[in-house]
């Protein structure tokens, strides 16, 4: 049995002795993986789907939100999701690419400059190594300034956000499987009456990218010219040597 068949034996030992606890967790037959997750901890992002092509996992929200009117100040919306990626036998999972979509609203009445209304989208993106449940990678992404703006909540059309991020595993981590986590933080701001701020966010896409991997394999490390001609001149001084000797 190899390594990573005994850790996923453990882990299933132990989703058995856990009880209905295991009842939550749901499959995903993907093209060179399988994503697990858990139907009960999804948040506002809602069960995740596959790709056409098998290769990537999708989200797509239907009321994850914040919205602000008037004097009603700072909304916040947050949530989290995360899945477990197990690479097949022959695979690494060699990066994730995260685009995150959705769209926003900003009704600005009363024509402040100081204290205009305004939203934000944010998060993080996060990998675990399971094998060891320490080593780990992250990076943040956002959408950037989203400015577009009404004078009147009449006819006032809605615009589109998007945010990117995008992790290579390391290749010591193998065909590891990884957990995928990703975090989101929606922001509505309105001060003023008359104001209103709405920002959704609609879509959330993790791309997979999979590598060939040989358990146990090593890659030839070329060695430098220098070496060569050097133990060229050593066999010629030992052979030189034994002449001398006979």
């Amino acid at each position: 049995m190899t390594f990573k068949s005994s850790l996923l034996a453990a882990a299933g030992v132990l989703l058995t002795l856990s009880g209905n606890a295991s009842a939550a967790l749901v499959s995903l037959d993907g093209n060179g993986f399988t994503a697990i997750y858990d139907d009960t901890n999804l948040g506002l992002f809602g069960a995740p789907t596959l790709s056409g092509d098998g290769k990537s996992v999708l989200f797509s929200p239907l009321n994850f939100k914040a919205q602000a009117t008037g004097t009603q100040g700072t909304v916040f919306a947050n949530s989290n999701v995360q899945f477990d990626i197990r690479p097949d036998a022959d695979l690494s999972l060699s990066s994730v690419s995260l685009v995150e979509n959705g769209d926003y609203r900003l009704v600005n009445r009363s024509g402040s400059v100081t204290l205009a209304p305004s939203v934000d989208a944010s998060g993080q993106l996060r990998l675990t190594n399971l094998w060891n449940g320490v080593d780990h990678i992250a990076t943040n992404f956002s959408a950037g300034p989203l400015t577009d703006s009404c004078a009147t909540s009449s006819g006032c059309p809605l615009s589109t956000w998007s945010a990117a991020a995008t992790l290579d595993t390391p290749i010591a981590w193998g065909n590891a499987d990884v957990r995928v986590r990703i975090q989101n933080d929606l922001t509505a701001e309105s001060f003023n009456v008359g104001d209103s701020a709405l920002i959704e966010k609609k879509q959330s896409t993790q791309s997979l990218v999979f590598t060939p991997f040989i358990e146990g394999g090593t890659t030839a490390v070329p060695v430098p010219g220098a070496v060569w001609l050097f133990g060229s001149a050593l066999a010629g001084l030992i052979g030189l040597r034994r002449k001398t000797i006979a």
